[in-house]
Protein backbone atom coordinates (compact mmCIF):
# COMPACT_ATOMS: atom_id res chain seq x y z
CA UNK A 1 0.00 0.00 0.00
CA UNK A 2 1.10 3.64 -0.49
CA UNK A 3 3.16 4.95 2.42
CA UNK A 4 2.38 8.11 4.45
CA UNK A 5 4.23 9.60 7.39
CA UNK A 6 2.18 11.61 9.91
CA UNK A 7 4.31 13.99 11.99
CA UNK A 8 2.38 15.53 14.88
CA UNK A 9 3.08 15.85 18.60
CA UNK A 10 -0.57 15.09 19.38
CA UNK A 11 -0.87 11.30 19.76
CA UNK A 12 -4.67 11.52 19.42
CA UNK A 13 -4.37 13.12 15.95
CA UNK A 14 -1.83 10.46 14.94
CA UNK A 15 -4.23 7.65 15.92
CA UNK A 16 -7.20 9.37 14.30
CA UNK A 17 -5.47 9.69 10.92
CA UNK A 18 -3.98 6.20 11.15
CA UNK A 19 -7.41 4.69 11.85
CA UNK A 20 -9.04 6.62 8.98
CA UNK A 21 -6.42 5.71 6.37
CA UNK A 22 -5.49 2.18 7.42
CA UNK A 23 -7.56 0.48 4.68
CA UNK A 24 -5.86 2.34 1.83
CA UNK A 25 -2.47 3.50 3.11
CA UNK A 26 0.43 2.24 5.19
CA UNK A 27 0.61 4.97 7.85
CA UNK A 28 3.75 5.69 9.88
CA UNK A 29 3.77 8.25 12.67
CA UNK A 30 6.24 10.37 14.61
CA UNK A 31 5.92 13.01 17.33
CA UNK A 32 9.24 14.88 16.99
CA UNK A 33 11.79 15.91 14.36
CA UNK A 34 14.39 13.23 15.05
CA UNK A 35 11.91 10.33 15.01
CA UNK A 36 10.27 11.74 11.87
CA UNK A 37 13.57 11.96 9.98
CA UNK A 38 14.59 8.45 11.00
CA UNK A 39 11.27 7.04 9.79
CA UNK A 40 11.41 9.14 6.59
CA UNK A 41 14.85 7.76 5.69
CA UNK A 42 14.10 4.17 6.67
CA UNK A 43 10.67 3.79 5.06
CA UNK A 44 11.25 6.13 2.09
CA UNK A 45 7.79 7.64 2.54
CA UNK A 46 6.96 9.83 -0.48
CA UNK A 47 4.12 11.73 1.29
CA UNK A 48 4.34 13.44 4.68
CA UNK A 49 1.64 15.19 6.74
CA UNK A 50 3.65 17.64 8.87
CA UNK A 51 2.53 19.76 11.81
CA UNK A 52 4.95 22.67 12.22
CA UNK A 53 4.57 22.88 16.01
CA UNK A 54 6.88 20.14 17.28
CA UNK A 55 8.72 19.71 20.59
CA UNK A 56 10.74 21.15 22.24
CA UNK A 57 8.98 24.30 20.91
CA UNK A 58 5.42 23.19 20.07
CA UNK A 59 4.11 26.79 19.99
CA UNK A 60 6.65 27.82 17.33
CA UNK A 61 7.42 26.64 13.81
CA UNK A 62 11.19 26.27 14.20
CA UNK A 63 11.30 22.48 14.55
CA UNK A 64 8.69 21.89 11.87
CA UNK A 65 10.42 24.12 9.31
CA UNK A 66 13.77 22.44 10.03
CA UNK A 67 12.12 19.03 9.60
CA UNK A 68 10.73 20.19 6.26
CA UNK A 69 14.09 21.45 5.02
CA UNK A 70 15.88 18.23 5.96
CA UNK A 71 13.22 16.05 4.32
CA UNK A 72 13.32 18.02 1.07
CA UNK A 73 17.12 17.81 1.21
CA UNK A 74 16.91 14.02 1.50
CA UNK A 75 14.26 13.65 -1.23
CA UNK A 76 13.43 16.71 -3.35
CA UNK A 77 10.50 14.82 -4.90
CA UNK A 78 8.79 14.16 -1.54
CA UNK A 79 5.37 15.74 -1.09
CA UNK A 80 5.27 17.38 2.36
CA UNK A 81 1.78 18.65 3.20
CA UNK A 82 1.63 21.12 6.09
CA UNK A 83 -1.24 20.43 8.49
CA UNK A 84 -1.94 23.90 9.80
CA UNK A 85 -4.26 25.66 12.22
CA UNK A 86 -5.37 29.25 11.66
CA UNK A 87 -2.74 30.61 14.03
CA UNK A 88 0.00 28.82 12.04
CA UNK A 89 -1.16 30.11 8.65
CA UNK A 90 1.68 32.57 8.17
CA UNK A 91 4.29 29.97 9.06
CA UNK A 92 2.61 27.47 6.72
CA UNK A 93 2.94 29.91 3.83
CA UNK A 94 6.61 30.29 4.69
CA UNK A 95 6.86 26.49 4.53
CA UNK A 96 5.46 26.55 0.98
CA UNK A 97 8.33 28.85 0.02
CA UNK A 98 10.75 26.27 1.47
CA UNK A 99 9.37 23.45 -0.67
CA UNK A 100 6.20 22.19 1.03
CA UNK A 101 3.69 20.78 -1.44
CA UNK A 102 0.43 22.10 0.03
CA UNK A 103 -1.41 23.24 3.17
CA UNK A 104 -4.20 21.22 4.81
CA UNK A 105 -6.32 22.95 7.47
CA UNK A 106 -6.99 21.83 11.02
CA UNK A 107 -9.21 20.31 12.27
CA UNK A 108 -8.64 17.52 9.76
CA UNK A 109 -11.59 16.51 7.56
CA UNK A 110 -10.75 12.84 6.99
CA UNK A 111 -12.86 12.35 3.84
CA UNK A 112 -11.33 15.43 2.26
CA UNK A 113 -7.86 14.25 3.35
CA UNK A 114 -8.32 10.94 1.47
CA UNK A 115 -9.23 12.78 -1.72
CA UNK A 116 -6.18 15.05 -1.38
CA UNK A 117 -3.83 12.12 -0.72
CA UNK A 118 -5.07 10.14 -3.73
CA UNK A 119 -4.55 13.22 -5.89
CA UNK A 120 -1.03 13.66 -4.53
CA UNK A 121 -0.18 10.02 -5.19
CA UNK A 122 -1.48 10.29 -8.73
CA UNK A 123 0.83 13.26 -9.24
CA UNK A 124 3.76 11.23 -7.83
CA UNK A 125 3.03 8.42 -10.32
CA UNK A 126 2.98 10.89 -13.23
CA UNK A 127 6.25 12.45 -12.08
CA UNK A 128 7.85 9.00 -11.84
CA UNK A 129 6.68 8.16 -15.37
CA UNK A 130 8.10 11.43 -16.67
CA UNK A 131 11.41 10.86 -14.91
CA UNK A 132 11.63 7.27 -16.20
CA UNK A 133 10.84 8.43 -19.72
CA UNK A 134 13.49 11.15 -19.47
CA UNK A 135 16.02 8.68 -18.06
CA UNK A 136 15.27 6.27 -20.88
CA UNK A 137 15.78 9.10 -23.32
CA UNK A 138 19.14 9.84 -21.74
CA UNK A 139 20.10 6.19 -22.09
CA UNK A 140 19.93 6.63 -25.86
CA UNK A 141 23.64 7.02 -25.75
CA UNK A 142 24.26 7.69 -29.39
CA UNK A 143 22.06 8.35 -32.42
CA UNK A 144 19.11 6.31 -31.11
CA UNK A 145 21.39 3.42 -30.07
CA UNK A 146 20.95 2.15 -26.51
CA UNK A 147 24.04 0.97 -24.70
CA UNK A 148 26.12 1.71 -21.63
CA UNK A 149 28.33 -1.38 -21.81
CA UNK A 150 32.08 -0.83 -22.44
CA UNK A 151 31.78 -2.62 -25.80
CA UNK A 152 29.10 -0.22 -27.05
CA UNK A 153 30.89 2.84 -25.69
CA UNK A 154 33.89 1.78 -27.75
CA UNK A 155 31.65 1.44 -30.82
CA UNK A 156 30.27 4.97 -30.23
CA UNK A 157 33.80 6.36 -29.97
CA UNK A 158 34.74 4.74 -33.29
CA UNK A 159 31.61 6.14 -34.96
CA UNK A 160 32.60 9.66 -33.92
CA UNK A 161 36.09 9.19 -35.36
CA UNK A 162 35.09 7.78 -38.74
CA UNK A 163 31.96 9.89 -39.35
CA UNK A 164 33.93 12.94 -40.43
CA UNK A 165 35.79 11.03 -43.14
CA UNK A 166 34.77 9.22 -46.31
CA UNK A 167 36.78 6.07 -45.70
CA UNK A 168 34.95 2.73 -46.16
CA UNK A 169 33.80 0.94 -43.01
CA UNK A 170 33.11 -2.78 -42.56
CA UNK A 171 30.66 -3.62 -39.77
CA UNK A 172 30.62 -7.23 -38.58
CA UNK A 173 28.39 -9.02 -36.10
CA UNK A 174 25.65 -11.59 -35.75
CA UNK A 175 22.26 -11.09 -37.38
CA UNK A 176 20.07 -8.67 -35.44
CA UNK A 177 22.89 -6.81 -33.65
CA UNK A 178 22.03 -3.48 -35.31
CA UNK A 179 24.56 -3.15 -38.11
CA UNK A 180 22.29 -0.93 -40.22
CA UNK A 181 21.61 1.29 -37.20
CA UNK A 182 25.37 1.82 -36.79
CA UNK A 183 25.74 2.61 -40.49
CA UNK A 184 22.90 5.12 -40.22
CA UNK A 185 24.58 6.76 -37.24
CA UNK A 186 27.81 7.19 -39.22
CA UNK A 187 25.83 8.74 -42.09
CA UNK A 188 23.88 11.10 -39.82
CA UNK A 189 27.08 12.47 -38.27
CA UNK A 190 28.90 12.87 -41.58
CA UNK A 191 29.03 15.75 -44.03
CA UNK A 192 26.74 13.61 -46.23
CA UNK A 193 23.88 13.68 -43.68
CA UNK A 194 21.68 15.76 -46.00
CA UNK A 195 22.22 13.27 -48.80
CA UNK A 196 20.44 9.90 -49.21
CA UNK A 197 21.12 6.82 -47.09
CA UNK A 198 20.50 3.87 -49.40
CA UNK A 199 20.53 0.35 -47.94
CA UNK A 200 20.47 -2.93 -49.84
CA UNK A 201 20.61 -6.46 -48.45
CA UNK A 202 22.84 -8.43 -50.80
CA UNK A 203 21.69 -11.73 -49.32
CA UNK A 204 17.94 -11.12 -49.62
CA UNK A 205 17.82 -10.45 -53.38
CA UNK A 206 18.19 -13.30 -55.91
CA UNK A 207 21.60 -13.27 -57.60
CA UNK A 208 20.00 -12.80 -61.04
CA UNK A 209 18.40 -9.52 -59.94
CA UNK A 210 21.08 -8.14 -57.64
CA UNK A 211 23.31 -6.67 -60.36
CA UNK A 212 20.38 -4.70 -61.77
CA UNK A 213 19.43 -3.52 -58.27
CA UNK A 214 22.94 -2.24 -57.66
CA UNK A 215 23.95 -0.83 -61.05
CA UNK A 216 20.65 -0.29 -62.84
CA UNK A 217 19.91 -1.22 -66.47
CA UNK A 218 19.12 0.29 -69.84
CA UNK A 219 15.87 -0.30 -71.70
CA UNK A 220 15.98 -3.59 -73.62
CA UNK A 221 19.15 -4.82 -71.94
CA UNK A 222 17.42 -8.10 -70.98
CA UNK A 223 13.99 -9.70 -71.10
CA UNK A 224 11.61 -7.63 -69.00
CA UNK A 225 13.76 -4.46 -69.06
CA UNK A 226 11.03 -2.30 -70.61
CA UNK A 227 12.38 0.98 -69.24
CA UNK A 228 15.66 2.48 -68.16
CA UNK A 229 16.25 2.10 -64.42
CA UNK A 230 18.79 3.60 -62.05
CA UNK A 231 20.50 1.32 -59.53
CA UNK A 232 21.03 1.78 -55.82
CA UNK A 233 24.55 3.11 -56.40
CA UNK A 234 23.23 5.99 -58.47
CA UNK A 235 20.49 6.77 -55.95
CA UNK A 236 23.18 6.99 -53.27
CA UNK A 237 25.00 9.77 -55.12
CA UNK A 238 25.96 12.49 -52.63
CA UNK A 239 25.12 10.21 -49.71
CA UNK A 240 25.91 6.79 -48.26
CA UNK A 241 25.41 3.31 -49.70
CA UNK A 242 24.98 0.56 -47.12
CA UNK A 243 25.73 -2.93 -48.46
CA UNK A 244 24.38 -5.43 -45.94
CA UNK A 245 25.46 -9.10 -46.12
CA UNK A 246 28.32 -8.17 -48.47
CA UNK A 247 29.75 -11.67 -47.99
CA UNK A 248 26.93 -13.12 -50.09
CA UNK A 249 28.05 -11.31 -53.27
CA UNK A 250 29.00 -13.56 -56.20
CA UNK A 251 32.55 -13.18 -57.63
CA UNK A 252 31.35 -11.23 -60.70
CA UNK A 253 29.58 -8.62 -58.58
CA UNK A 254 32.53 -8.45 -56.21
CA UNK A 255 34.69 -7.37 -59.16
CA UNK A 256 32.20 -4.70 -60.20
CA UNK A 257 31.95 -3.30 -56.66
CA UNK A 258 35.75 -3.23 -56.43
CA UNK A 259 35.93 -1.26 -59.69
CA UNK A 260 33.39 1.24 -58.37
CA UNK A 261 35.38 1.73 -55.15
CA UNK A 262 38.55 2.31 -57.14
CA UNK A 263 37.21 4.54 -59.92
CA UNK A 264 33.96 6.00 -58.54
CA UNK A 265 32.14 5.28 -61.79
CA UNK A 266 29.49 2.72 -62.74
CA UNK A 267 28.04 1.30 -65.93
CA UNK A 268 24.41 0.20 -66.14
CA UNK A 269 23.60 -3.25 -67.53
CA UNK A 270 23.37 -2.88 -71.29
CA UNK A 271 24.86 0.60 -71.17
CA UNK A 272 28.05 2.05 -72.61
CA UNK A 273 28.22 5.29 -70.63
CA UNK A 274 30.46 5.65 -67.59
CA UNK A 275 28.43 7.37 -64.85
CA UNK A 276 30.35 9.11 -62.04
CA UNK A 277 28.92 8.46 -58.58
CA UNK A 278 30.04 10.17 -55.38
CA UNK A 279 28.88 7.99 -52.51
CA UNK A 280 30.44 6.58 -49.39
CA UNK A 281 30.25 2.82 -48.99
CA UNK A 282 29.61 1.12 -45.65
CA UNK A 283 29.42 -2.67 -45.77
CA UNK A 284 28.24 -5.21 -43.22
CA UNK A 285 28.35 -8.96 -42.83
CA UNK A 286 27.67 -11.69 -40.29
CA UNK A 287 30.40 -13.83 -41.88
CA UNK A 288 34.11 -13.95 -41.13
CA UNK A 289 35.42 -12.45 -44.36
CA UNK A 290 39.03 -13.27 -43.50
CA UNK A 291 38.09 -16.96 -43.57
CA UNK A 292 36.12 -16.41 -46.78
CA UNK A 293 39.19 -14.76 -48.35
CA UNK A 294 41.43 -17.71 -47.40
CA UNK A 295 38.86 -20.07 -48.89
CA UNK A 296 38.87 -18.01 -52.13
CA UNK A 297 35.17 -17.23 -51.78
CA UNK A 298 35.73 -13.50 -51.31
CA UNK A 299 38.20 -11.28 -53.15
CA UNK A 300 41.13 -10.23 -50.99
CA UNK A 301 41.52 -6.88 -52.77
CA UNK A 302 37.83 -6.06 -52.21
CA UNK A 303 38.10 -7.07 -48.56
CA UNK A 304 40.99 -4.66 -47.97
CA UNK A 305 39.12 -1.91 -49.82
CA UNK A 306 36.04 -2.35 -47.63
CA UNK A 307 37.76 -3.00 -44.30
CA UNK A 308 39.77 0.21 -43.97
CA UNK A 309 38.03 0.49 -40.58
CA UNK A 310 36.44 -2.59 -39.02
CA UNK A 311 33.75 -2.43 -36.33
CA UNK A 312 32.73 -5.68 -34.62
CA UNK A 313 29.32 -5.40 -32.92
CA UNK A 314 28.95 -7.57 -29.81
CA UNK A 315 25.97 -9.94 -29.54
CA UNK A 316 23.29 -8.90 -27.07
CA UNK A 317 24.19 -11.70 -24.63
CA UNK A 318 27.65 -10.12 -24.15
CA UNK A 319 26.40 -6.58 -23.46
CA UNK A 320 25.59 -6.98 -19.76
CA UNK A 321 22.78 -4.77 -18.46
CA UNK A 322 22.20 -3.21 -21.90
CA UNK A 323 19.54 -5.87 -22.53
CA UNK A 324 17.42 -4.53 -19.64
CA UNK A 325 17.79 -0.93 -20.78
CA UNK A 326 16.90 -1.93 -24.32
CA UNK A 327 13.83 -3.87 -23.19
CA UNK A 328 12.55 -0.94 -21.12
CA UNK A 329 13.24 1.52 -23.93
CA UNK A 330 11.45 -0.70 -26.46
CA UNK A 331 8.45 -1.17 -24.16
CA UNK A 332 8.08 2.60 -23.88
CA UNK A 333 8.59 3.20 -27.62
CA UNK A 334 6.24 0.43 -28.73
CA UNK A 335 3.57 1.57 -26.24
CA UNK A 336 3.48 4.91 -28.05
CA UNK A 337 3.56 3.26 -31.47
CA UNK A 338 0.69 0.90 -30.58
CA UNK A 339 -1.16 3.69 -28.71
CA UNK A 340 -1.34 1.54 -25.58
CA UNK A 341 -0.71 2.46 -21.92
CA UNK A 342 2.89 1.94 -20.87
CA UNK A 343 3.62 -1.36 -19.11
CA UNK A 344 6.35 -2.44 -16.72
CA UNK A 345 8.33 -5.68 -16.58
CA UNK A 346 7.91 -7.80 -13.46
CA UNK A 347 11.04 -8.82 -11.56
CA UNK A 348 10.77 -12.42 -12.85
CA UNK A 349 10.47 -11.03 -16.40
CA UNK A 350 13.61 -8.90 -15.97
CA UNK A 351 15.47 -11.89 -14.57
CA UNK A 352 14.30 -14.03 -17.49
CA UNK A 353 15.47 -11.35 -19.94
CA UNK A 354 18.90 -11.34 -18.27
CA UNK A 355 19.26 -15.12 -18.37
CA UNK A 356 18.06 -15.71 -21.93
CA UNK A 357 20.72 -16.19 -24.63
CA UNK A 358 19.06 -13.97 -27.32
CA UNK A 359 20.21 -15.85 -30.45
CA UNK A 360 18.29 -13.31 -32.56
CA UNK A 361 19.86 -10.38 -30.68
CA UNK A 362 18.11 -6.99 -30.69
CA UNK A 363 15.72 -7.98 -33.47
CA UNK A 364 14.42 -10.88 -31.39
CA UNK A 365 14.10 -8.65 -28.33
CA UNK A 366 12.02 -6.16 -30.36
CA UNK A 367 9.75 -8.95 -31.54
CA UNK A 368 9.17 -10.38 -28.06
CA UNK A 369 8.59 -7.01 -26.36
CA UNK A 370 6.06 -5.88 -28.98
CA UNK A 371 4.23 -9.19 -28.70
CA UNK A 372 4.16 -8.94 -24.90
CA UNK A 373 2.68 -5.42 -25.01
CA UNK A 374 -0.15 -6.71 -27.17
CA UNK A 375 -0.87 -9.84 -25.12
CA UNK A 376 -0.35 -8.64 -21.52
CA UNK A 377 -3.75 -8.00 -19.91
CA UNK A 378 -2.65 -5.79 -17.02
CA UNK A 379 0.03 -3.14 -16.49
CA UNK A 380 2.75 -5.77 -15.80
CA UNK A 381 4.62 -7.90 -18.34
CA UNK A 382 5.66 -11.30 -17.03
CA UNK A 383 7.91 -14.04 -18.48
CA UNK A 384 4.90 -15.78 -20.04
CA UNK A 385 4.05 -12.80 -22.25
CA UNK A 386 7.67 -12.74 -23.43
CA UNK A 387 7.59 -16.50 -24.02
CA UNK A 388 10.60 -16.84 -21.75
CA UNK A 389 11.26 -19.29 -18.95
CA UNK A 390 10.60 -17.86 -15.50
CA UNK A 391 13.54 -17.82 -13.03
CA UNK A 392 11.98 -20.56 -10.90
CA UNK A 393 12.11 -22.91 -13.86
CA UNK A 394 8.46 -22.66 -14.85
CA UNK A 395 8.11 -21.97 -18.53
CA UNK A 396 5.87 -19.67 -20.47
CA UNK A 397 2.44 -20.64 -21.74
CA UNK A 398 1.96 -24.32 -22.57
CA UNK A 399 2.19 -25.04 -26.26
CA UNK A 400 -0.87 -27.16 -26.76
CA UNK A 401 -2.11 -26.71 -30.29
CA UNK A 402 -0.44 -28.38 -33.26
CA UNK A 403 0.22 -25.06 -35.06
CA UNK A 404 1.94 -23.58 -32.00
CA UNK A 405 4.02 -26.72 -31.51
CA UNK A 406 5.09 -26.66 -35.16
CA UNK A 407 6.07 -22.98 -35.00
CA UNK A 408 8.02 -23.51 -31.76
CA UNK A 409 9.91 -26.42 -33.31
CA UNK A 410 10.58 -24.45 -36.51
CA UNK A 411 11.96 -21.53 -34.53
CA UNK A 412 14.26 -23.79 -32.47
CA UNK A 413 15.59 -25.45 -35.64
CA UNK A 414 16.26 -22.04 -37.22
CA UNK A 415 17.97 -20.68 -34.11
CA UNK A 416 20.16 -23.78 -33.75
CA UNK A 417 21.11 -23.76 -37.45
CA UNK A 418 22.05 -20.08 -37.29
CA UNK A 419 24.12 -20.67 -34.17
CA UNK A 420 25.88 -23.70 -35.72
CA UNK A 421 26.87 -21.65 -38.78
CA UNK A 422 27.87 -18.60 -36.70
CA UNK A 423 25.10 -16.56 -38.31
CA UNK A 424 26.23 -17.25 -41.89
CA UNK A 425 23.05 -16.92 -43.98
CA UNK A 426 24.30 -18.85 -47.00
CA UNK A 427 25.56 -21.78 -44.91
CA UNK A 428 22.37 -21.86 -42.82
CA UNK A 429 20.14 -21.85 -45.91
CA UNK A 430 22.21 -24.64 -47.47
CA UNK A 431 22.12 -26.72 -44.28
CA UNK A 432 18.31 -26.35 -44.06
CA UNK A 433 17.82 -26.99 -47.78
CA UNK A 434 16.03 -23.69 -48.46
CA UNK A 435 16.82 -20.51 -50.40
CA UNK A 436 18.26 -17.40 -48.76
CA UNK A 437 15.09 -15.31 -49.36
CA UNK A 438 13.01 -18.08 -47.73
CA UNK A 439 15.41 -18.13 -44.78
CA UNK A 440 15.11 -14.35 -44.39
CA UNK A 441 11.30 -14.63 -44.42
CA UNK A 442 11.40 -17.33 -41.73
CA UNK A 443 13.85 -15.33 -39.62
CA UNK A 444 11.63 -12.25 -39.82
CA UNK A 445 8.54 -14.29 -38.88
CA UNK A 446 10.24 -15.73 -35.80
CA UNK A 447 12.02 -12.53 -34.78
CA UNK A 448 15.51 -13.94 -35.34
Amino acid sequence: MPKILVVDDDALIQKQIQWALADEFHVFSAGDRQTALESFKKEQTPVVLLDLGLPPHPREAVEGLQTLEEMIGLNPLAKVIIVSGKSERQNALAAIDKGAHDIFPKPVDLDELKVVLHRVYRRIELEKENIEERNLGQRVSFEEIIGESPQMQEIFATIRKVAGTDIPVLITGESGTGKELIANAIHNLSRRKNGPFVAINCGAIPDTLLESELFGHEKGSFTGATTQRKGKLEYANGGTLFLDEIGDLLPGLQAKILRFLQEKVIERIGGRQMIPVDSRVIAATNQNLEIEVKANRFREDLYFRLAVVKMALPPLRERGNDVIQLAEHLALAFSKELKKPSKKFSRPALEAIRKYDWPGNVRELQNRVKRALVLADGPIIGPAELELEAPNGSSGPTVSRLKEAREALERDILANALRDSNGNISKTAKALGISRPTLYDLMARHGL
